[in-house]
């Protein structure tokens, strides 16, 4: 039957492999028929963010996106530097889990988000939040707190309905000073994660709430910071009292999301760079595009996947490249991933003392730069021993996995 693109490209993660497979060809085929028009737009907004960077003084588009997110061209180089030393771990996983999965020369593209295992528990929209506030109290009676807050004063929008978009979100809105969540609950444990990362934007938000409207806009790369906090907070306290088998699925759930944050945009990065460099001579067909976003992915994920199923058209099924204002979207969810993980690191060494801290850093991200905000609670984002640092804290988890699934 005849369904939208969105709809295929949902079924990578279906319980069925045939479909899985089916959907990544079905995708392909699809992918050609438009490739000539997409194309045309995307050297179009390249085309025009290159001249407008000369135009400002920018040497690239990269010196811009790294200006427009209030951090040093330093700090990006270190994190780049660390995510490229850290891919052999990522690839083990990825690997293992091909293996897992029946697969013999690597992982197929279309395996990718492939389920593993079960959650024996469901939840029920009640059960979920009770579990957030029990781990979200953990952290402190303020996390908590806004957390009920959204509860009894109904601002989150839970489940599917017809006509409700896909996906989850949270929207700050300073000047009543309340957030609205929009999710798709559905009862799984990825769902109770989900819920505790949007909380988290909304924690961020009533934070910065204290501040002036003026000073409340922050940057991509520490817009993820507390969402992912709080997941994680969440995320480790299941782990702890999960089966080996539940265990298994949480882990590489987990794996799954890092991976992609990780490795996934790490090509992503390598690709947009090399549109950018040669659109200032040439204009890009979609055999050349296809071409280039191979040879990102082999580059990233090395022979972790398997060659002949790869996807050449990662460039046109992600809007992010289209964004004129917004060059190179792909860094900032690293940043914020591992961002976030240093500073959870740091919570499990100093504990309460550190509470207040955390809270100062994202009332702050709207007026300092990265640097600067990453030195309120003294860490030097700028050093290659942070990055690698918060990299070891999803190497122990990779490990772990590899460990139970021998």
């Amino acid at each position: 039957k005849e369904i939208t693109l969105s709809e295929v490209r949902n079924l990578s993660s279906d319980k069925d492999p045939n479909v899985r497979k089916s959907a990544y060809e079905a995708e392909l085929a699809a992918y050609p028929k438009i490739s000539q028009s997409v194309a045309y737009a995307l050297n179009g907004v390249k085309g025009e963010v290159n001249t407008i960077c000369e135009l400002r003084g920018f040497e690239s588009a990269l010196d811009q996106a790294v200006y427009q997110s209030r951090m040093e061209k330093s700090t990006l180089n270190a994190l780049i530097e660390s995510m490229k030393e850290y891919l052999p771990h990522f690839q083990k996983y990825i690997k293992r889990k091909g293996e897992l999965l029946g697969h013999k020369n690597g992982l197929p593209y279309y395996d990718i988000f492939a389920p593993m295992g079960e959650s024996s528990k469901e939840f029920t929209i009640d059960e979920a939040m009770e579990y957030i506030f029990e781990n979200f109290r953990t952290f402190s009676s303020g996390l908590e707190a806004l957390a009920r807050r959204a509860k009894d004063e109904e601002w989150i929008d839970y489940t599917s309905r017809p006509g409700k978009r896909g996906g989850a979100f949270c929207s700050n809105i300073h000047p009543i000073k309340q957030s609205r969540i929009l999710t798709n609950f559905s009862g799984s444990f990825s769902g109770v994660i989900t819920l505790a990362h949007e909380l988290g934007h909304a924690y961020h938000g009533d934070q910065i709430f204290s501040e002036r409207l003026v000073n409340s806009s922050y940057t991509m790369p520490v817009a993820e910071t507390a969402s992912t906090f709080c997941e994680t907070i969440v995320k480790n306290a299941a782990l702890k009292d999960a089966e080996k088998e539940e265990k298994i699925t949480i882990l590489e759930q987990s794996l799954k999301g890092s991976t992609q944050v990780v490795v996934d945009i790490l090509s992503r990065f390598i690709f947009e760079a090399e549109v950018f460099d040669k659109r200032k001579t040439t204009p890009l067909n979609p055999r050349m595009l296809n071409e280039m976003m191979i040879s990102a992915q082999k580059e990233a994920y090395g022979d972790s996947l398997d060659h002949d199923y790869l996807m050449p058209y990662a460039w046109l099924n992600k809007g992010h490249y289209y964004r004129g204002g917004l060059s190179f979207y792909n860094f900032p969810y690293a940043f914020g991933l591992l961002f976030a993980k240093g500073i959870y690191a740091e919570f499990i060494k100093q504990g309460e003392p550190f509470v207040q801290k955390v809270n100062l850093l994202l009332r702050k991200t709207g007026q300092m730069s990265v640097e600067e905000v990453a030195g309120l609670v003294g860490l030097d984002i700028s050093s290659r021993e942070f990055w690698n640092s918060s990299l070891d804290v999803i190497v122990e988890e990779i490990n772990l996995f590899l460990e139970l699934t021998k």
